[in-house]
Parts: structure tokens; C-alpha cells; sequence
């Protein structure tokens, strides 16, 4: 009888690298691992029935639907992510994103949610993609400066949108200012029975959260404000409720969209995958670190456009890592991906039985959820240790700030990592050149900028250049270095370049060392370079500068240079 043959051992490491749960799953300790999973997939579950309704709401969705997108994500995670503790759903960043462009377009309810779960599909086609490409580094060009900025942005951008449900008065679309505005203008409307119900909802909030962190404040409080509702008039005294909302999974597939909206949604959902993944892989390496545990940033990328294909699918909308979710995880003792698939089946054990009790969740405690969510968002001591340590970075933070409130959250993330990368080119295009000196008693050369008794050599000029030197600063370096040896007293007659902290030089830098070889000989000077890396060295030699090395084979030293 003929067998199967077992699958070659590099196939189950490559697709337990593509579906990690494959890896992480043989090696499962039961004993220790599943109580504190179990935990704290009850814990996230609980944390993640209001909140996820009020980021439905503010996508401008009804509450189910942050309900689906949630549920699926967490479940899809399980078995794509790479994270032990990240916790996936709704964020409040990517609801805002969401509605700030499909509420300007004049779509009917059904169009919005097609929109909102076309908008899912396409992020998560973009990180696929993304992943197959291997781009994972593409989030090492949006700092952690700019991130802090755009948290600050995004926390008052989501504040301003919540104001009018705290005060029972009619919101209006559009920035953080006209938000404001709008509820400085209506203030004389506001309802005092929906602004003390919201104003009692963040006092109990804050309170779970300082003095008793391990209960589900937000669960607590949202099923104490429920019980109000049925056992007051409240609601004949203005205070609205989400209303009902169908009990029941949800049913798979996406409706028709007209294709005239279809280039408002690929914007959308590359703003939306970018800002995902760049919030997920922050959240995902914060939490690795503190464990000390992998995360592998292009997995990361697959596993955030499953989750985002999967809630686009399921009636959901963008989805990403959330940090105040996975701070719960986290606090909760999660050991592995398992606390996220135990979170999704209680949600979806929710959406079975028990949707009928949330009908009656007045908007200002949802408000206020968000609220108190969301403030954790402006991290004022990194804002005040940028501001100490680089004002550059600090007004790249506050430029981004400044572009969510004013244009949006995709609009704000671009401007600061424009700004960033420009702050980047410029200091790159000023490299330091500096003028070496003896450091006295040793065989060691140093700055004379910094220590103007170190001791130099008369007709000799030894200079360092630090950083790398290419196109954009090749001009730059050379002026530095001509100024320094041509206008010499008494002239230069030895010109050392000290490479030792170049990395790299391109085809601007290897065309402007020629230059210099070429002027040390019309100044009857002697030209050599010390210092170099090894691949400094080949480049060097395959383009026929060579010979302006000290050693073609290994790295010298200025104190090699002196001797010969």
C-alpha cells in the first residue's frame, strides 16, 4: 500500500511563517498559557462591546457594524498576527478617517456602508500587496515624532466630533475648529439632562479606571446608563439612544456602489492602509519590546489586510491594532494570539442574544467612552522631552497636529512626514566637515573645533567628514574642504580626507572626490583618503580612484598617512 509522504520540512516553516498560528499553536503550553488567555479575551471582549459601537457611530455607522468589524478582526488576527499582545478592531483614528471623506459625499445608507466596507477591502489589498513586496520598512519614514503629533491631532479631531452628542445638540460635518464652533454657537440648546448623563458617564469612567483598573469600567458604566434608560423618562426628556440593531452574524458580501464614487474610495483606503498599519506596527513593537518578544513587520502587513479584507467582507469598515485595547489585553495577562479568538466568539455570542439590551445606550455615554479613550491619545511629557531636546522634531509633532485639525487625519500624517523628511534632507545636506588635530601624547586625531589645543601640522590638513556624502550634500562638503585647504596659511601641501564615518558614497560623491585629486594637483598637493569601509574602498577602486587610497586592502589611519 502506498503512503503519503510527509511535507518537506521547509514547507510547514514557510507556511507557519505565512499563518503563524501553525507555529505558535504546537507549542501551546495549556497549563500556563490558557487561564491568563482566557482572561484576557473576556476582559477585551467586555472592553470592546462599547467601545466598538461608539467608533461605529463615529464612522458613521450604526452600532453593529463596529460589532462585525471588530468580531472578525480579532478572530482573522488570531490566526495572521505576530503579535502575543496586540489587540485588533475599530480605532477611533481610522472611524474618524472614514467618515471625514464618505461624509462629504452624497451617498444613501445603504451606499455609505457599501462605501465603508469597499474602503475595508482595499486597505487590505494595499497591505497584501505591500507585503508581497516586502515594505514593511515604509513605516521607518513616519516617526515616532510625527506619530506623537498626529495622537495629540487625532485626540482633539475625535473630541470635536463627540461635543454635539455630549450636549444633546446637532453635530455638523467638517474640521476640529467648525466642530468647535458649531457647539460654542448652539450652546444655548444644549439638553442638561443628555450633558449631566455625559458628564456623570467620564466622572465613572476616569474612577473605574484610577481606582479600580481591573474591572471593565467601560462595560460597567455603559450597562449602568442602559438600566437608567429603561428605569427613567429620560429619553422623553431628550436624551437619545442608539436604537435597535439587528441581533445575528453578519452576512457576507459587500452591496453595489455607484462608480462614480470609486476614486474617493482608493484615496481613502490608501490613507486608511497606511495609517493602520503605521498605528498597528507602533502598537505591535511597543509591547514586543516589552517583553521582549519578535515581531515580523512584512507578516504584519499580510496579516493587517486579511483582517481588513475579512471586515470589509463581514459588513465592517477599517480596522487596526488599537493600544487601548491591547493595554487591556496586555493588563488582562494575554500569553499569545488565543486571547484574541476567545474575545471574538464572545463577541459574536453578543451579537447572537444579547444586542437587544444595548437598544437603549443613550449617544452621551458613547460620547463619553470615546472621550475618555481617547484622551490617553496627547502624551504631554513626549511632547515636552521633544521640545527639550529638538525643536525641529517638536514642530514636525505640532505641524502634524496642526494638519489634522485643520484638513484631517490622512491630510496631517502626510504634512508631518513631509516635514520630517525634509528636516532629514536638510540636515543631510549640511554634513560636518571638521579639521583633525593631534590629541596630545597619543597617536589619536580629534576635532579641533571642539578642542582647539589639539595639535595640528603645519602644510598638512587633516579632515573628517561625518556622514554619509551624496547628491544632495557632495556640493556642500567640497566648499567646506576647498575652504579649508586653498585659502590655508602657510599653503596646504598634504591633504588628508578622513572617511572613517562614511558609510556610503554615490555617483555626486565619487565625481567630487575626483575633483579634489584633481585641484590638490594644481596646487602641487598631495591627496589621500584614510579610513574608508570596505565598501568605500571598492567603490573607490571601481572607478578608478584607487590610488588615492593609503591602503587599497585595508582601512588606515591618519596616524598611517603621517607615517609614510
Amino acid at each position: 500500500m502506498s503512503q503519503t509522504a510527509p511535507a518537506p520540512a521547509h514547507t510547514h516553516r514557510s507556511l507557519s511563517s505565512f499563518i503563524p498560528i501553525l507555529g505558535w499553536i504546537r507549542t501551546y503550553d495549556r497549563g500556563a498559557w490558557l487561564r491568563p488567555d482566557l482572561l484576557a479575551g473576556v476582559t477585551v471582549a467586555a472592553f470592546s462591546v462599547p467601545e466598538s459601537m461608539a467608533y461605529a457611530g463615529l464612522a458613521g455607522l450604526t452600532p453593529e457594524h463596529g460589532l462585525y468589524a471588530s468580531m472578525i478582526a480579532l478572530l482573522v488576527y488570531t490566526f495572521f498576527g505576530t503579535s502575543r499582545q496586540m489587540s485588533v478592531g475599530t480605532t477611533s483614528a481610522l472611524a474618524i478617517m472614514v467618515a471625514g471623506t464618505l461624509g462629504a459625499l452624497a451617498l444613501d445608507p445603504d451606499e455609505y456602508l457599501a462605501a465603508a466596507q469597499l474602503t475595508a477591502v482595499v486597505a487590505g489589498g494595499f497591505a497584501i500587496l505591500a507585503g508581497l513586496f516586502k515594505l514593511g520598512f515604509i513605516v521607518n519614514f513616519i516617526s515616532e515624532t510625527v506619530l506623537k503629533g498626529f495622537s495629540a491631532g487625532a485626540a482633539l479631531y475625535i473630541a470635536s466630533s463627540q461635543l454635539s452628542k455630549l450636549f444633546g445638540i446637532e453635530g455638523v460635518q467638517g474640521n476640529f475648529f467648525e466642530r468647535v464652533w458649531n457647539v460654542i454657537k448652539h450652546i444655548g440648546e444644549t439638553n442638561s439632562w443628555t450633558l449631566g448623563l455625559g458628564i456623570a458617564s467620564i466622572v465613572l469612567l476616569i474612577a473605574f479606571e484610577r481606582f479600580l483598573p481591573a474591572l471593565p469600567g467601560s462595560l460597567i458604566v455603559v450597562l449602568a446608563s442602559i438600566g437608567l434608560m429603561y428605569l427613567s423618562d429620560l429619553q422623553d426628556k431628550g436624551v437619545t439612544v442608539a436604537g435597535d440593531f439587528p441581533s445575528g452574524l453578519p452576512s457576507l458580501g459587500i452591496s453595489h456602489l455607484p462608480a462614480g464614487h470609486y476614486s474617493d474610495i482608493i484615496g481613502l483606503a490608501f490613507g486608511c492602509f497606511l495609517l493602520s498599519y503605521v498605528e498597528g506596527i507602533g502598537v505591535a513593537k511597543t509591547f514586543a519590546a516589552r517583553h521582549r518578544q519578535p515581531v515580523d513587520a512584512n507578516q504584519e502587513l499580510y496579516a493587517n489586510g486579511a483582517i481588513n479584507v475579512a471586515s470589509g467582507i463581514a459588513q465592517g469598515f477599517p480596522v487596526g491594532g488599537s493600544m487601548s485595547r491591547s493595554a487591556v489585553n496586555d493588563a488582562g495577562g494575554a500569553k499569545t494570539p488565543l486571547a484574541g479568538g476567545i474575545a471574538a466568539i464572545l463577541l459574536g455570542l453578543v451579537l447572537l442574544f444579547l444586542t437587544g439590551i444595548f437598544a437603549k445606550l443613550p449617544e452621551a455615554t458613547l460620547a463619553a467612552v470615546v472621550l475618555v479613550a481617547v484622551r490617553g491619545l496627547i502624551d504631554i511629557p513626549a511632547l515636552k522631552r521633544i521640545y527639550r531636546l529638538n525643536r525641529g522634531e517638536f514642530a514636525a509633532a505640532m505641524l502634524t497636529a496642526a494638519g489634522v485639525l485643520t484638513f484631517g487625519m490622512l491630510e496631517g500624517i502626510v504634512i508631518g512626514a513631509g516635514f520630517s523628511l525634509l528636516l532629514l534632507a536638510y540636515r543631510g545636506s549640511k554634513p560636518r566637515v571638521d579639521t583633525l588635530g593631534q590629541i596630545p601624547g597619543t597617536a589619536d586625531f580629534a576635532s579641533t573645533a571642539r578642542h582647539p589645543d589639539y595639535e595640528t601640522i603645519p602644510g598638512t590638513l587633516i579632515v573628517r567628514v561625518d556622514g554619509g556624502i551624496f547628491y544632495a550634500n557632495a556640493d556642500a562638503v567640497k566648499e567646506q574642504v576647498d575652504t579649508l585647504a586653498w585659502n590655508a596659511d602657510p599653503p596646504v601641501t598634504r591633504l588628508i580626507l578622513d572617511l572613517d564615518n562614511v558609510p556610503s558614497l554615490d555617483l555626486s560623491a565619487m565625481d567630487m572626490i575626483g575633483e579634489l585629486r584633481d585641484e590638490a594637483a594644481e596646487h602641487d598637493s598631495t591627496f589621500v583618503i584614510v579610513g574608508a569601509t570596505a565598501p568605500v574602498r571598492e567603490l573607490l577602486r571601481n572607478d578608478g580612484l584607487g590610488a588615492l587610497l593609503l591602503d587599497e586592502q585595508e582601512a588606515s589611519s591618519v596616524a598611517d598617512a603621517l607615517e609614510r
